[in-house]
């Protein structure tokens, strides 16, 4: 996008309001002020210059919004809504370095966002502990180390899910062995639980496929508790990582402990 280009969609983003309030039905400039709070000068030269982008038609009864602008005003307030996801993810970005996420984030405009903090350093291991409470198979991946503290707490409830599939990176696998010891073992032996492991590369970040919602966790690197955690219901970002899902365990190995 060059410099004009940036210019003309800033141009559109700032004049939303306006086209959208001439979407529904034609409007006045004086209405269009009172409804969108503009000043009837900026009104003037924005339905002006609106209507020479052929984004507005003027009639009788005052402005309309044309096919191409209503089309202009649904990329924009897609783009707005993108934004607001963004900043919403922004904990889980600082943590998770990939350019999958960062291309599919908009895919979780609707995600519940749980984030531990100084007052409650265990919040979202306790969350995810609910979570594995509530859900009878669960497929994922693992790409970071998790504390011990957070294996000691989440092991009980293992016994309630019926089947659990998980791919830890090869460095994850071996940090854990390390750190967790016996009772990184104990958990191997866990019923319904089946472990493989996949090279470094081929595990983008740590998530979850449960039965109705998919999950991508953040740790802290400094303490391994994972400290963020991403949920959602909605279907295009299932269906995306079940797709991730299928390439990492596609080159990874069962293992036991």
């Amino acid at each position: 996008m060059d410099t004009s280009d940036a210019d003309r969609a800033i141009s559109i983003l700032r004049r939303t309001s306006l086209l959208a309030a001439c979407r529904d039905g034609a409007r006045s400039r004086a209405h269009l002020a009172e409804r969108t709070d503009l000043s009837r000068t900026t009104v003037y030269r924005a339905t002006v210059a609106l209507e020479e982008q052929g984004l507005l038609a003027k009639g009788h009864e005052g402005y309309r919004t044309t096919n191409r602008g209503a089309a202009l005003v649904a990329a924009s307030e897609a783009y707005e809504r993108a934004v607001r996801t963004i900043d919403r993810l922004d904990p889980l970005l600082e943590l998770v370095d990939h350019p999958a996420l960062v291309e599919h984030a908009h895919l979780f405009a609707d995600a519940e966002v749980v984030v531990a903090d100084a007052s409650n350093p265990y919040r979202v291991v306790d969350y995810v502990i609910e979570r594995f409470e509530a859900t009878t198979t669960s497929r994922g991946a693992i790409a970071s180390t998790t504390a011990v503290e957070a294996l000691q707490r989440a092991t009980p409830s293992l016994s309630a899910t019926d089947r659990i599939e998980r791919i830890f990176a090869a460095s994850a696998l071996e940090a854990h062995e390390t750190i967790g010891g016996d009772e990184f073992r104990a958990i191997g032996e866990s019923d319904g639980l089946s472990l493989l492991v996949a090279d470094d590369e081929a595990i983008p970040f740590s998530f979850a496929i449960d039965d109705e919602d998919v999950t991508i966790v953040g740790h802290d690197p400094a303490t391994g508790l994972p400290t963020v955690h991403v949920e959602s219901d909605h279907p295009a970002a299932r269906a995306w990582l079940e797709d991730r899902y299928e390439t990492c365990r596609n080159e990874a190995e069962p293992i036991r402990l």
